[in-house]
Parts: structure tokens; C-alpha cells; sequence
């Protein structure tokens, strides 16, 4: 991800690039936008710019290493076994473990504190800040700042120790979230925050709509320009977003949820099963496609951690109640065939 990548451009033989690979991103980009390399310079043109950074191993620049070396880092409250109120595969997971001085390390490789591991993160991030400050300057330089629409975001959030995780993929915050800037000067009020949710399946329909182009074909997501231009009002519908893991598995592999012996086996050991998920509003409701597994609800402006899973409080059976049959009828409005035969739940307090 980071060092003398093989890369091949435009179908052609895979070529040895050296270098640092955010910076060599960077300055492909840089001489896209300017017109001078991969386009024709008086046309309309899309970037998407993907960085390797900060993916595992998490390389910061040379430049960058040791810049945080002395930045303080919180211990998430969760970060130890048990988590009561979670499922199976999230309650008794032990990557973490107690080091000789009492900080948290890697069972895997004790030699690796967290400390250390979210220090060098966030020194990998800092050629992105200076990648992307460097891409932002040249379209004002080339005077396409204000006809340019631009979306700072990524796959995925990477959990250092929430919920006891070292990975992505679990259908929390600190594991899925990604940022959302988006700047386009003169269409886009700087400054402020909608609140509303939104996924990435949103985006193309966006960038469509910018481009005052019909979609091409029915797609998932909706149009986020009214939410862009007025991030209080909108167009004034209901925000909600489903979201699905559904492993290495697609289209009709889906159909059916396999058992959870065999999610494992078809997600190459991965240990968090499929899931569905329901945003909205300050709630979030999570459903493990395990059987017998129990349901959960957060209340995200309360405990924006996850820590208290609501779901097992009587008081807020008819809550998950409503959003259970809510994921049920949206799989099935998206063609999700797996609706009609979801692994059953844990029965529910005060059933």
C-alpha cells in the first residue's frame, strides 16, 4: 500500500513505481487537474482519487514518523472482555490485552501497544492532509474551485480498541463510520453540519443530479443535493439508512443467511457475522443475522459510544419492535430476498 507499488496505467503492463505511494497519488492528481496528464484539459472531468493510506501497516512518510510520539491516547471503556449487552462474537473478544505496565497490547503481538498503533494512524494521515491541502489549492490556482464539486470521504471507520476491536467491518461508529466533507464554493454553505444520515450508496445519485444527468439505470441511494444547499430543511423527507455486511457474499449469494459456521468459512475466518443495521434519527438499531442472537438499540446523542444497548431495557421493546419490521420491509423493498428467512432473534425483555 505504501512503497514501490507495480502499477498499471491505462490497461497497459504493470510498471514498478518507487516512491511513497500518497505522495505518488498526489501528484498524479495534481497534473490531472491541471490538465496536463489523462485528460483532455477543456473538458468536463471526474477524479476519484483513492489513497492506500491509511490502510494496514498503517506506514506513515519518513517525513511524518515520530511526529505524534509524545500524543497522549485514550483507553476506550470497552477495550477488555466481558461487554454485556452485545452479542456473542463482539462480548467475548480478547485482541487486547493488559501490558507489563498496565496499557493496553495486542494479545497477537504484545510488543505492539495501542498507544503506539494510534500514533503511527494518525502520522499515516498526515500526507493526506498535506495531499489534499496541496489538490485544494491547485483548483483555486487554476481557477476551478468554484465549478468543481468535491467529496472527502472513505470505505470505512477502523476501530483501535472500541468494542475490543482492532479491525473494521462491525456495525459500530468507531468500525464503519466515514467522514463526509464536502466543499463546493457558491452551491454549498461552508461551515455548517447536516445531521441528518446518509451512506455512500448516495453519492452517485448526487454527483448525477450536479451534473443535471438522469440516472442511468434505478439505483440505491437518493439525492443529497437539498441536503447540501440547505443542511437544516433538506428536502424535507425522512432520512434513514439500511446498511448490510453481508461477508465476501453478493447478489444471489444472498439470498439465503448462512449459518454462522458457514459465514465464517465464506469470509475467510473473519469473525463478524452478517448483520443489518437501521439509522435513524439519534437512533441506531443492529440486528445479527445469528440465530438466537440479540437484537440491539443505541441512543447516539446519549452515548455516542455504544455502550448501552437499549434493546435489552423493557422500556424500548415496542422501539425495536418498530424498527425490526422497519429493516424487514426495507430488505424487502431493495429486492433483498434473505427478508423472508432471517435467522430468528432472542426473545425480548418484557415479551
Amino acid at each position: 500500500y505504501y512503497k514501490d507499488q507495480m502499477i498499471e496505467k491505462n490497461g497497459g503492463p504493470a510498471e514498478l513505481v518507487k516512491g511513497y505511494s500518497t505522495d505518488n497519488y498526489t501528484e498524479w492528481a495534481l497534473k490531472y487537474i491541471r490538465g496536463e496528464e489523462g485528460r483532455v484539459a477543456d473538458k468536463p472531468w471526474y477524479l476519484w482519487l483513492c489513497y492506500g493510506a491509511v490502510h494496514g501497516p498503517y506506514t506513515p512518510a519518513k517525513r511524518h514518523q515520530g511526529e505524534f510520539s509524545a500524543a497522549s491516547v485514550e483507553t476506550p471503556a470497552d477495550i477488555y472482555p466481558p461487554r454485556e449487552g452485545k452479542p456473542a462474537y463482539v462480548r467475548d473478544s480478547e485482541i487486547w490485552v493488559p501490558g507489563p505496565n498496565g496499557e493496553p497490547v495486542m494479545k497477537k503481538n504484545p510488543k505492539k501497544s495501542l498507544a503506539d498503533a494510534v500514533r503511527q494512524y494518525n502520522e499515516g494521515v498526515l500526507a493526506l492532509d498535506e495531499g489534499i491541502g496541496k489538490l485544494m489549492a491547485t483548483l483555486r490556482e487554476t481557477g476551478q474551485d468554484k465549478n468543481t464539486l468535491v467529496v472527502f470521504t472513505s470505505d470505512q471507520g477502523f476501530g483501535w480498541g472500541q468494542h475490543g476491536f482492532q479491525s473494521k467491518l462491525a456495525p459500530y461508529d468507531a468500525t464503519i463510520r466515514s467522514p463526509l466533507i464536502v466543499s463546493f464554493p457558491g452551491r454549498v454553505p461552508e461551515g455548517q453540519v447536516c445531521g441528518q444520515p446518509v451512506g455512500g450508496a448516495d453519492l452517485v445519485p448526487t454527483f448525477f443530479a450536479y451534473a443535471g444527468i438522469d440516472l442511468p439505470w434505478d439505483m440505491h441511494g437518493h439525492d443529497l443535493s437539498a441536503w447540501l444547499k440547505d443542511p437544516a430543511k433538506g428536502d424535507g423527507n425522512r432520512r434513514v439508512v439500511l446498511t448490510a455486511l453481508t461477508g465476501s457474499s453478493y447478489g444471489k449469494d444472498c439470498d439465503a443467511v448462512p449459518t454462522s459456521e458457514e459465514q465464517a468459512k465464506l469470509f475467510r475466518g473473519n469473525s463478524v457475522p452478517w448483520w443489518v443495521s437501521w439509522r435513524e434519527g439519534k437512533y441506531k438499531y443492529i440486528r445479527t443475522l445469528v440465530a438466537g442472537e440479540i437484537e440491539e438499540l443505541y441512543d447516539l446523542e446519549a452515548d455516542p459510544e455504544e455502550l448501552d444497548n437499549l434493546a435489552l431495557k423493557s422500556g424500548y421493546r415496542d422501539t425495536v419492535l418498530n424498527y425490526r419490521a422497519l429493516v424487514i420491509a426495507e430488505l424487502k423493498r431493495t429486492g433483498a430476498k434473505m427478508a423472508d428467512a432471517l435467522p430468528p432473534v432472542a426473545e425480548l425483555p418484557g415479551g
